[in-house]
């Protein structure tokens, strides 16, 4: 054992056995263990079974206490024991001994750290135990690291000090600071071990150590002003200061604080120059120099006694109050000497007096000999100032002058010397954007654009500029704020030929005239570029003549270019008559400024007749004249469109007033159903038939509807489902916890079944912890498995009952009407056995009472299952069916399908998957996934060529309020230019709420995608709102072309649906073209697009970018 005190023997056999022990007796060991200073513990499988009292009082324990507890208990946290244990397990369980630091517990829960030894009781069994001992090493390790603190703090302060620091030790240097070290040019630990004297500058200042030692041994504290050597050989000037670490004990050395006094010493000689230098300075100085001690003149240079008018040698002991007028000034100037007091300099410029009594103006300038010690008198300047005061008084007169003008300048005017403003006024100022005052001393940078205006364009203009030229200029500028302006300059040199007199510029803003003629230039442009692209025709006339024409109208009256230049409008219409006809009201009609608008005959060049809408503005030229610009559109396609679409609109009446026959009749017949079911309604209302407990129908209540629901069923051809609900592990529940919990269970489970099921749904409690659930006028057996499930798991979640949480499952039995049974009491018996089939079954789940419906009912399931897990495996997949042009047989458009690929059953279409994505919601999460990935192939293969992508909108999918955000985020994140995605919603979604509809289409719009109205002639439209919504496309559903070639009525609605797309400028799309015969018919009609086996199948993506690419 490593136990460097050497407190604890060594152990060979466990201290459970103390006889036997050569060494020690019993008695012996425990005085031993309960003396010592450290703890001492004994554990077996990681137990105490004995510790010495130092242990128990270390961890805040009593021995016994301890003894039988786990090891844990001392350790900071269960991962601090686990941790101990990986390190000390290997080592113990192999007769090695443990030696670390580690961080325990006390029982109170503070925390302290320890050294722990540890090592087996017998090497050779470690199953005997092993003896742990601890020491709290809490205080050595804090007073460690406050050591370590004051050693680092020492050492920032030697490495950063700005004086050298030195160890001296038998007179050899043992440590120092790297200042002192950069002081005498030696590099890092250079120095160490180096002796003394080979610093030293001189024999004589080394000779003088003996007497510096011998000062230090009395304790007192040694400076030396002495030449030292550097390693090069130079020298230098030091200040040392230094202290015997003991004065006792020279044997432990001194410690040096060096300072490089070189310059100090340079200073000191040059200051023995300067008063010599001064000296001389005063006897020649031409500015007047007086010394004064209590207001009287002690000494003075001859300049002085010239400027006041002395004699020679006169003014000494003259009073100063000789240079006042008055005596307030001489009164004034004596509080000028509390400053000077004060160690600061007092100048001042006033009019003084000469010995004969005339006066001059004079700077004066005062400091004191010695600040706060007046009986040093003080030394005075003074300097004839007259002539620059005058010269002053007329710069001062002209300034004023130059700045009424600057100040009242409407232009900017600034000077400027060496690109430097030293001057400007404030209208250059509001120019640019600058408080007043901004700009002085300012670089004239801040006004230019950019770096290059600045550097060269610049430099070009100061050229003209120092040649005496004139430079005026238009150039772009720009303002504090970051706008740009116009103004125009012009500048001149104060001295051409000199740059450092600095140069006057003047600034005109001209942003406004700029920008003026920059509108009238784009006008005119975009007027031009009008006249080139417009779709109609565009004439500018003059008293009823052309004075300029676009291509349009040239092309659409059959001229060559220029030809109708010049020429009379009349050349434009079918007859004089109905040119004289059309000018007398349009002239009748419209003031100036105003507008007019009229259909006419026009006559092409070639002779024939077309129908064209006019529409012209009346120009006011206040001349009297008559100036028009008209714009001219052919409009026979559209007139010809109409009246085909008048002979259409019939049939389509017709057609819709036979669909409202039919919508009638069917409401007439829901009315009779809900009539019935409200008498049925009504006579159970009277029957005394609740459960008391959860207020649920009885057996009685059930019988009765469950009876009329099969009636309704048998009647309207539907099933009827009938589930046996039994709860699991509830008679524990009942049996354990009272029936009071058990009641207030069943009242929680009977309301959560109530609020699981629909309104037309019968919830019964037969009895116990038994319900049975009525399920009427359900399309298949799947619908009863879909509830039984979502009750599964309604009430598998807990319930709390009285600060208790509960938890039961039910298992559900299923029986349908017809096929289980065609009475009451046999669903009722067939269920309750399927319930328990489903208990046998493990349960917490559902099972029906055939074996083909449990087939039927868990293929839908497992379909349901397959597809949730589909979207996160990525088994959906999205092909793309062209859109054709009718007439040139190019594709014009695609739309995108979904298909699922199933690992197993292969390729599915929509019709088998669709209708379950619909009922379970999974419909939205496919839904965005196939508007993404339908963005992001058009995006990479439609764009470049103008290519539109069409995505089918679900009813669910259209009503979730987060479609339009959705479609904002896919063509963001897709790059899909909007135009390029069109997306297609059915007749029947979207007249089922039209407000809502209305709002989530203009939405759409405004992101600038396209609508199309799909399956469109099966539903049910409001002309009314057809107009309204925001609609590009109608796509005529593939049940009216399928028999288009031999069904009459068919024909008709088609040929009415095209026509009315025609009216009202919407395009047209006909799904399920199969045969040339349909597509002829299209086209023959104006059908503009058709989709369908014929003109090419859906395929996949690789497959559909194929002929792109």
């Amino acid at each position: 054992m490593n136990d460097p005190r050497g407190i604890v023997p060594p152990l060979e056999h466990p201290p459970a056995s103390y006889a036997g022990r050569t060494r020690y007796t019993q008695l012996e060991y425990e005085a031993l263990l309960a003396n010592l200073a450290v703890g001492i513990a004994f554990t077996r499988e990681r137990k105490f079974f004995l510790c010495n009292p130092k242990f128990s009082e270390m961890f805040g324990y009593r021995p016994e206490e301890l003894i039988g507890q786990p090891g844990d208990i001392v350790y900071a946290s269960q991962e601090s024991y686990a941790a101990l244990g990986e390190i000390a397990v290997p080592l113990l369980s192999t007769g090695r001994q443990l030696d670390l630091e580690w961080e325990l517990r006390r029982k109170d829960g503070s925390t302290f750290l320890a050294r722990m030894i540890a090592r087996p009781i017998d090497a050779q069994n470690t199953q005997h135990g092993t003896v742990w001992i601890v020491e709290d090493i809490t205080d050595k390790r804090r007073a460690a690291t406050e050591v370590q603190r004051l050693l680092r703090e020492q050492e920032a302060i030697l490495g950063t000090a700005s004086i050298g620091i030195v160890f001296i030790k038998d007179r050899r240097i043992a440590r120092c600071n790297r200042r002192y070290e950069e002081m005498y040019g030696y590099g890092p630990g250079e120095m160490d071990g180096l002796p003394i004297s080979t610093l030293y500058g001189s024999p004589e200042d080394e000779a003088k150590v003996p007497f510096v030692y011998a000062q230090l041994a009395r304790g007192r504290t040694a400076r030396r002003i002495e030449l030292r050597r550097r390693k090069d050989g130079s020298t230098y000037w030091t200040r040392a200061d230094g202290r015997a670490v003991d004065p006792q004990d020279p044997e432990k050395g001194a410690v040096w604080i060096v300072e490089d006094i070189t310059e100090q010493r340079r200073a000191e000689e040059e200051l023995q120059r300067v008063l010599a230098e001064q000296q001389a300075l005063l006897n020649n100085v031409v500015v007047s120099i007086q010394f004064i001690r209590e207001r009287k003149t002690v000494r003075c240079n001859r300049r002085f006694e010239e400027m006041f008018g002395y004699a020679p040698g006169a003014a000494v002991g003259a009073s100063a109050r000789d240079m006042y007028f008055t005596e307030d000034e001489w009164v004034k100037a004596g509080t000028y000497y509390a400053e000077l007091d004060l160690g600061r300099t007092h100048t001042r410029e006033q009019w003084v007096r000469r010995q004969d009594g005339s006066g001059f103006w004079c700077r004066i300038s005062g400091r004191a000999v010695e600040a706060g010690n007046p009986a040093k008198g003080y030394v005075w300047l003074h300097e004839d100032i007259t002539e620059r005061k005058r010269a002053d008084e007329a710069v001062q007169r002209l300034v004023r002058e130059q700045d009424a003008v600057m100040q009242n300048a409407l232009i900017g005017i600034i000077f400027v010397k060496d690109r430097i403003v030293t001057r400007c006024n404030r209208r250059f100022e509001d120019i640019f954007g600058y408080e007043p005052g901004e700009l002085l001393n300012q670089p004239t940078r801040f006004m230019y654009p950019t770096e290059e205006d600045y550097d060269r364009r610049a430099a070009q203009i100061y050229e003209e500029l120092w040649r005496g030229e004139t430079p005026n200029v238009e150039r772009r500028y720009v303002r504090r704020d970051g706008t740009e302006i116009w103004c125009s300059v012009s500048g001149r040199a104060v001295q051409p030929g000199d740059p450092s007199q600095g140069a006057v510029w003047l600034f005109e803003d001209i942003t406004q005239e700029r920008e003026a003629e920059e509108r009238v230039q784009r006008a005119a442009a975009e007027q031009e570029l009008i006249l080139d692209n417009a779709t109609v025709g565009i004439a500018f006339v003059r008293e009823r003549t052309i004075q300029r024409c676009n291509r349009f109208l040239e092309e659409m009256i059959g001229a060559e270019p220029g030809e109708l230049l010049g020429k009379s409008t009349s050349t434009l219409f079918a007859s004089r008559n109905e040119w004289r006809r059309a000018g007398e009201l349009a002239s009748a009609s419209t003031p100036p400024g105003g507008t007019h608008e009229s259909e006419e005959r026009f006559r092409r060049k070639d002779g024939s007749i077309f129908r064209c809408r006019s529409r012209g503005r009346r120009i006011d030229t206040g001349q009297g004249e008559q100036e028009w610009i008209w714009s001219f559109e052919d409009v026979t396609a559209e007139r010809d469109a109409e009246a085909r679409a008048r002979a259409a609109l019939g049939a389509l009446e017709k057609a819709v007033a036979e669909r409202t026959a039919e919508l009638k009749a069917a409401n007439e017949k829901l009315e009779e159903e809900v009539a019935e079911r409200k008498v049925a309604e009504q006579r159970a209302k009277h029957l005394a038939d609740h459960d008391a407990l959860t207020g649920l129908p009885n057996r009685r209540l059930l019988e009765d509807r469950l009876t009329q629901a099969l009636a309704l069923s048998y009647r309207n051809r539907r099933q009827t489902a009938v589930m046996f609900v039994d709860l699991d592990r509830f008679k524990t529940i009942n049996d354990s916890l009272g029936h009071s919990v058990g009641d207030e269970l069943l009242k929680e489970v009977a309301s959560r079944l109530v609020k699981q099921l629909r309104v037309v749904d019968t919830i019964c409690r037969t009895g116990g912890d038994e319900f049975v659930v009525v399920l009427p006028e359900i399309k298949r057996s799947a619908d009863a498995a879909n509830v039984a499930q979502k009750i599964i798991e309604n009430l598998s979640q807990p319930i709390q009952v009285e600060e208790r949480e509960l938890t039961v499952t039910p298992s559900i039995g299923i029986s349908v009407f017809p096929e289980d049974g065609r009475d009451a009491e046999t669903l009722i018996r067939n269920a309750d056995a399927a319930m328990y089939h489903a208990k046998e079954m493990g349960r917490a789940n559902y099972q029906f009472f055939t074996e083909q419906m449990n087939l039927t009912a868990s293929r839908r399931l497992a379909l349901e299952n397959d597809l949730r897990r589909a979207i996160g495996r990525g088994e959906m997949r999205v092909h793309f069916q062209p859109i054709v042009d009718a007439a040139s047989g190019k594709v014009a458009a695609h739309e995108a399908l979904v298909r699922w690929q199933h690992p197993e059953r292969g390729l599915i279409y929509p019709a088998e998957f669709i209708h379950v994505a619909e009922e379970t919601g999974l419909i939205l999460k496919i839904g965005e996934w196939m508007l993404l990935e339908a963005c992001r192939w058009g995006t990479f293969i439609g764009v470049e060529r103008g290519l539109p992508v069409s995505v089918n909108l679900s009813a669910r999918q259209f009503n979730d309020p987060r479609l339009v955000a959705l479609v904002s985020r896919a063509l963001k994140e897709t790059g899909l230019p909007a135009h390029l995605l069109e997306l297609e919603i059915t007749e029947s979604t979207a007249m089922q709420q039209t407000e809502t509809t209305m709002a989530t289409l203009k939405k759409l719009k405004e992101l600038g995608v396209s609508i199309a109205l799909d399956d469109f002639g099966t539903g049910y439209s409001s002309f009314s709102y057809l107009k309204l919504f925001p609609v590009n496309t109608l796509k005529i559903d593939r049940s009216f072309i399928r028999d288009v070639e031999n069904d009459g009525d068919h024909r008709a609605i088609v040929a009415a649906i095209i026509a009315l797309a025609q009216v009202l400028n919407l395009k047209v799309v006909a799904e399920g073209v199969e045969t040339e015969g349909q597509k002829e018919f299209l086209r023959g009609f104006g059908c503009e697009r058709v989709q369908g086996y014929l003109t090419g199948r859906p395929q996949d993506p690789d497959a559909a970018a194929k002929e792109f690419l």
